[in-house]
């Protein structure tokens, strides 16, 4: 950007930034503007008490402000009020919110909103609000984390939050006279889902089923059991033969006949690999399945641990749940019991657990009999009750996580506000409100019942008159239109959400919980605050935006239970590349799990090219505070707000402007002239607003001197970029070379192959992938497909042979012997790297403007 100013009240900036060699990478829709901590900032943008309501002060600026706003791309204002009064399905189309007449209304509470958002990141403000994110989030456990679990029942709960557990540490056989274990026996007995009941009125006749009687109601019932020790491949374990309510389990010779069945089960299970591994071409199946041995019967006393999940997701191949062992009664068997009191803040971290399930399937239908009951029925699980059985982790003898299955998620060791500097943290007390504290408003967050609060200098009157457009504003859709379903935020993603100690991204670190949200501050800082880039390529009046808004005349076939997939949608020319309408939700395959019930669906929007007027009235601001609303609304053209719904989908930009014939400022001094003066035609205020023009340079000068960074990351995304499709992340789908990924309604693949662990040579792995820096374009674009192949021979190779890596080695300009990589630096000066191997400019941009 050019460091040469325009005339008073514009902005200079170049316009958005075209990416080059973009090709096979997206833009992810949002990024964030830093929140620099230790700024120098004016006097006036510092932290402190708000003006006061009772007089106009003369040095500070009250009058109006005449403002439009003009659509640049559809914008969405659901009437849901209307839907609900109609009395049609939650989920039928949502209409346009119109007046009497027919005309659309644009809520003032909405345009203060968005407002109020881009103000709080040019004056680097507090957060206004930041609920909900003081518990802590979880991540998918690796695999080898299962191996390190416990299976353990709830003994007490004590009244500070803590409970007391008895965890099965160890269960080895007892005068065992096989050969040597290479592996420890693994501590939870496996117990079959269809296990048959064989012990008369003694047990249910399925895992999991309720029993009669004056069984106690937990999700855990107790029970007795025989169980048997059996090997798999190198992995000995116990196995329930038969089980039953305490007191009415039958003898061991049941028991022992349930053995000899297992045993031939297993052995016709074994041939049938054989058979099928043969069919295959394959020479020798090292699958010998679950070898019965011989070691005598046990009878125990313990705990149903049932879950009802299945993996993958609701094809029914799990075989088996477990039984956690509180007492051996008979047989030979060494049981090693602890019983130590996990304190209340890893009680609080279940409890994260739980409910991170509960968000990671917000999305999904049907979740009954295809996923855990603890996620499900979370309620059930989220509390525990003395006698519920769990998973714990143990470090150096003590408990460090507990988990409801053995591979699932781990918390993070802290909440994501702790990863906020306290400078940003909302305010608790009135001397402590930010600029848009005071400009716009502030309550007090929390549960206490003083509710203190401050009313702000900014009023936003709504549309009225002929600031109001015309009904043939509103556009009818042929037929209502799916949405591509809008997610809440996903800060679990910590990769996107959260930075290094000074909020530059993540350098690929290791997919462990602890590199995540830290327990104490100053170890990670978040990214800052969250914006939506503007579409740049779709903007009323770019080539081929007006056919890129044009939803397709006919609905996608649907896809039925017995007949061909849906087809895929269509790509299109905008601007001369190839685009998907990437708000328009893909054909939902027969397969999906989607959950209807969140999908949007509109049914009319505001047409692009609709011109709102509105006024804005102000009191007692400095000329600092106005100042940087006054830059706000005079933006570059082509530098957009957002407003609406679907702002990741590219709806609702729109530019802001100033009608400063319509515009009414004045200081308080100039206030008094005019009450001094007994005429009809107040004094002439061409002078204040002079002065009041030159507000907006002088701003600009503020944040070029003191909030560089701020400046040009809010900058970026309000003018948004060229040469890459802006879309939530997909996975490579083997579209043709210049074509994007085809849209479909799921985003985890994506996720699941940056996060891939692959640690032997030759092997794909995931590249752990952050999201760049909005001051740094060149950074921004992401790989469809995430994942690299690791340098070097893998097993068995030949010298020479070649590791099947992509063009460009293992991660593109990164040296084949795979060294730790250099710390990006926060600013520009670097060269950022795209996913296939390309390098941008040496100003870190991947390209100039356009």
């Amino acid at each position: 950007m050019s460091d040469q100013h325009l005339p008073d009240g514009s902005i200079d900036a170049a316009g958005p930034t075209e990416l080059k060699d973009a090709e096979g990478h997206f833009l992810n829709p949002y990024g964030f503007v830093s929140i620099p901590e230790g700024a120098a900032l004016p006097p006036e943008l510092a932290d402190g008490p708000p003006a006061s309501h009772d007089r106009y002060d003369p040095d500070r600026w009250t009058g109006t402000i005449r403002v439009r706003v003009t659509t640049r791309t559809p914008m969405l204002i659901p009437d849901h009020g209307r839907r609900a009064a109609d009395g049609t399905a939650p989920n039928a189309p949502l209409p346009v919110r119109v007046d009497q007449a027919g005309r659309p209304v644009l809520a003032g509470s909405a345009v203060k909103g968005a407002l109020r958002s881009a103000y709080e990141a040019v004056t680097n403000s507090r957060f206004g609000v930041f609920t909900g994110h003081d518990q802590q989030l979880a991540i998918r456990a690796t695999t080898d984390h299962a191996q390190r679990l416990r299976p353990a029942v709830v003994t007490e709960v004590n009244g500070d939050g803590s409970a007391t557990l008895q965890v099965v540490d160890a269960l080895d056989p007892k005068d065992w006279q096989g050969d040597p274990l290479e592996k420890p026996v693994q501590t939870a007995v496996w117990v079959p889902m269809d296990l048959p009941c064989e012990c008369v009125g003694g047990c249910s006749g399925k895992v999991g089923h309720a029993v009669a009687g004056s069984q106690e109601s937990t999700r855990s019932p107790e029970m007795e059991a025989w169980i048997y020790f059996a090997l798999l491949g190198p992995f000995p374990l116990w196995r329930v033969a038969v089980y039953a309510r305490p007191g009415e389990l039958c003898d061991e010779s049941v028991a022992e006949q349930r053995r000899v069945a297992d045993r031939q089960d297993e052995r016709a299970r074994a041939i049938e690999r054989a058979r099928k591994a043969q069919e295959k071409g394959k020479k020798k199946n090292n699958n010998t399945g679950l070898i019965v041995t011989n070691h005598p019967l046990v009878r125990v006393r313990g705990r149903l641990h049932v879950t009802g999940s299945t993996f993958p997701a609701g094809e029914g191949r799990k075989r088996f749940e477990r039984f956690v062992v509180t007492q051996v009664e008979e047989g030979p068997a060494k049981p090693g019991l602890s019983a130590p009191t996990v304190s209340k803040a890893l009680v609080d971290g279940w409890r994260a657990v739980i409910d991170s399930y509960e968000r990671a399937h917000e999305t999904e239908s049907s979740l009954t009999g295809g996923y855990g009951s603890y996620v499900w029925d979370a309620k059930r699980w989220r509390t525990l009750h003395v006698g519920d059985t769990l998973y714990v982790e143990p470090r150096r003898g003590a408990p460090v996580g507990l988990y409801p299955a053995m591979i699932g998620r781990v918390p993070f060791p802290g909440a994501p506000v702790t990863s906020l500097p306290h400078r940003h943290q909302p305010a608790t007390d009135r001397t402590q409100l930010s600029p848009a504290d005071r400009v716009f408003g502030w309550v007090r967050q929390g549960e206490d019942d003083s509710r203190v609060a401050h009313r702000g200098h900014l009023r936003v009157l709504p549309p009225d008159g002929d600031g109001v457009p015309g009904k043939d504003k509103v556009h009818r859709l042929i037929r209502p239109l799916e949405l591509v379903v809008l997610n809440g935020p996903k800060p679990s993603q910590f990769l996107f959400y959260l930075g290094d100690r000074d909020g530059a991204p993540l350098e690929a670190p290791d997919r462990r919980a602890g590199q995540g949200y830290p327990a104490a501050a100053g170890a990670r800082r978040l990214r800052g605050r969250k914006t939506y880039l503007t579409h740049a390529e779709v903007l009323d009046g770019e080539p081929g935006a007006a056919d890129y808004w044009t939803p397709p005349a006919q609905p996608p076939r649907p896809a039925t239970p017995n007949g061909p997939p849906p087809p895929k949608p269509r790509p299109m020319a905008v601007g001369g590349r190839t685009r998907f309408r990437e708000y328009a939700r893909p054909p939902v395959d027969r397969n999906a799990r989607d959950n209807t019930e969140i999908t949007t669906s509109v049914s009319h929007w505001v047409k692009p090219g609709t011109t709102f007027a509105l006024t804005l009235q102000v009191d007692n601001l400095t000329g600092t505070e106005l100042g940087a609303l006054l830059w706000l609304l005079s933006l570059p053209d082509g530098a957009c707000l957002k407003l609406g719904l679907g702002k990741p989908l590219g709806f609702g930009a729109v530019r802001v402007e100033v009608d400063w014939d319509d515009t009414r400022l004045f200081t308080g001094d100039r206030l008094l002239d005019r009450y001094r003066i007994l005429s009809l035609s107040p004094p002439p205020a061409d002078a204040d607003l002079s002065a009041a023009r030159q507000l907006v340079t002088s701003y600009d000068d503020v944040l070029r001197e003191h909030l560089t960074d701020v400046r040009e990351e809010f900058l970026n995304a309000a003018y948004g970029f060229v040469g890459a499709p802006v879309h939530y992340p997909r996975k490579a789908d083997g579209s043709p070379a210049g074509v994007p990924a085809t849209p479909r309604n799921t985003t985890y693949d994506w996720w699941v192959a940056n996060d891939k662990i692959g640690n032997e040579a030759g092997k794909e792995y995931g590249r752990r992938l952050s999201l760049g820096e909005l001051s740094d374009p060149g950074s921004l674009p992401l790989p469809y497909d995430p994942t690299g192949i690791r340098p070097g021979k893998p097993k068995g190779s030949q010298p020479g042979a070649s590791t099947g890596s992509r063009p460009g080695g293992a991660w593109p300009g990164e040296p084949q012997d795979d060294p730790p990589r250099p710390r990006r630096r926060k600013m520009g000066g670097r060269r950022g790297q795209g996913g296939n191997g390309h390098r941008y400019d040496d100003r870190g941009r991947g390209g100039g403007r356009r």
